[in-house]
């Protein structure tokens, strides 16, 4: 039987009771007050005839009733499943009915999005920060009594973000989740006296992110919701020590602290990850947080929020003096897992080759629910099948070149929207940019970039691609230019490429 993070909420609070675990909405909640509130919770649960394998969900912003539920599952043997608020109501509804679950708590704001299904009980949980409606007077009914801790294998059913398709459950095992959070707390270097800023949408994968802290007692500040005003309001106030951001996030971070400046003196360690980030907006980022140092992470839902690679502080510092080129890659292995890029037919290519990237490690998911043939295609000869095409140097650097289904055909050449890319996000007056294909008569597909400016500028089109034929073979160079206003993000706020592309050719059909 394995500990779960239920067992290390309990031990926490015998071992830190008055140490601050988690500040929601300026509100500190020490270890102690944080597990009384999931035996609480857990009771309620009970009481609503919720038993082992059970999944209950969650509809709301980050905040306690994330953290609690995720805690208060795993006490009573239940499965955790959090639901985007950005989501459709259709959408919301086909996820709840595909899992089964029994109970579903829902922010008041999101009330509407809740779907009306047969064994479903729905919750009202207020504003889920401060005032709690239901949820928190079935807390307060519960208070103080007995819980029976119950042991299920299963802790989560984690959806994607739907980035690659329809929205698939990827089953996490408590054993998994534990070897996760283990082993990255460890090579990231955590510290107990860490302050760490919660930012993500704590649906998917980063829900995690929000109860990393159980493992070692340091301090999590939760937010809501992502704004980069707020989020260094956040960490200039509660002196945060660490944060991870997606690259959209990090950037809008740089371009608030220059319209006002907050203290971030505090900040010793700035985590990125989850979509590919140019280097340019590295170096942006280096000169808005003085004092921090730079790692990259790259994982996937099916890693039980655990990560494969990491381009180190040490790295980029590397990067920054004597060797650039590692700055655009993701780094290598982390301690607790083995990569290998590896051709179509399961062979490991040569460095520098091509290839999709496959992973094994402690962290790999179960599978996906309900979903045998699309866990074949993604668990083969005992890896996990990332779809993500990339290379790896001969030093052992892993550098993504895009997923399989973003790779450009143009005129018989293989075009990797990434490379591209990074050179547009190069030019000082791009703020971001997304470079897909479009179908195109003569060469098959073309290569198209979205743009957004960092200011209104007239005539910037040729500019851009003259600045991309200098520093990209021909066939790269896009042939068509959009200026876009904002591109489309999805939950965690990476921007969407498929979503971007499919309003393209819908306006141009």
């Amino acid at each position: 039987m394995e500990v779960t993070i239920s067992d290390m909420l309990r031990n926490a609070a015998r071992r830190w009771p008055d140490k601050t675990a988690y500040v929601y909405a300026g509100l500190s909640h020490t270890w102690s007050e944080v597990d009384r509130r999931v035996d609480a919770l857990a009771a309620g649960l009970v009481s609503l005839g919720i038993r082992t394998g059970d999944p209950v969900a969650n509809l709301s912003k980050d905040g306690p009733v994330l953290t609690e539920l995720i805690y208060a599952a795993a006490r009573i043997g239940a499965i955790r499943v959090g639901v985007n608020y950005r989501m459709a109501a259709g959408e919301i509804d086909t996820l709840l009915r595909h899992c089964g679950a029994r109970v579903l708590f829902v922010q008041d704001e999101h009330r509407s999005l809740a779907p009306t299904i047969d064994g479903l009980r729905v919750i009202g949980a207020g504003d889920a920060q401060t005032a709690f409606g239901e949820y928190g007077e079935l807390i307060e009914r519960h208070a103080g009594a007995p819980v029976t801790d119950v042991y299920h294998g299963i802790a989560q059913y984690c959806y994607t973000t739907g980035s690659t398709g329809r929205p698939k459950a990827a089953v996490w095992s408590h054993e998994a989740i534990n070897y996760s959070i283990g082993h990255s707390l460890l090579d990231l270097d955590f510290r107990r006296d860490d302050v760490w800023l919660h930012c993500f949408p704590g649906a998917g994968t980063p829900c995690l992110l929000a109860v990393w802290n159980v493992a070692k007692g340091f301090t999590t500040v939760v937010m809501p919701a992502f704004e980069p005003g707020y989020a260094l309001d956040l960490m200039d106030a509660n002196r945060v020590t660490r944060v991870l951001f997606v690259p959209t996030m990090l950037n809008a971070c740089c371009e608030e602290q220059k319209k006002r400046t907050r203290d971030l003196q505090s900040v010793r360690r700035i985590t990125y990850g989850s979509a590919p980030t140019p280097p340019a907006l590295i170096r942006r980022a280096a000169a808005t947080f003085p004092n921090a140092s730079f790692e990259q992470l790259y994982g996937a839902t099916e890693a039980c929020g655990g990560f494969f690679t990491t381009l180190s502080p040490e790295d980029h510092t590397l990067a920054l003096t004597t060797n650039p080129r590692i700055l655009e890659s993701c780094g290598l292995p982390m301690q607790h897992s083995r990569v290998q890029v590896q051709r179509t037919d399961g062979t490991p290519c040569e460095p520098e080759e091509i290839g999709e990237v496959a992973v094994q490690g402690g962290y790999v998911m179960q599978g996906y629910l309900n979903e045998p043939e699309l866990t074949a295609v993604a668990k083969r000869n005992g890896w996990l099948m990332t779809g993500d095409m990339g290379k790896m140097d001969q030093n052992g650097y892993l550098y993504l070149v895009d997923r399989k289904q973003f790779m450009i055909i143009s005129g018989g050449y293989n075009v990797y929207p990434i490379e591209v890319e990074n050179v547009i996000a190069a030019h000082p007056a791009v703020l971001e940019v997304c470079v897909f294909g479009v179908p195109d008569p003569h060469w098959g597909e073309a290569v198209h970039a979205a743009v957004v400016l960092r200011d209104s500028q007239d005539g910037l089109t040729e500019e851009l691609r003259a600045w991309a034929r200098e520093r990209l073979a021909k066939y790269k160079v896009p042939k068509s230019i959009e200026m876009r206003d904002a591109l489309i993000r999805g939950g965690t706020g990476k921007i969407l490429k498929r979503a971007e592309r499919d309003r393209f050719l819908a306006l141009t059909s």
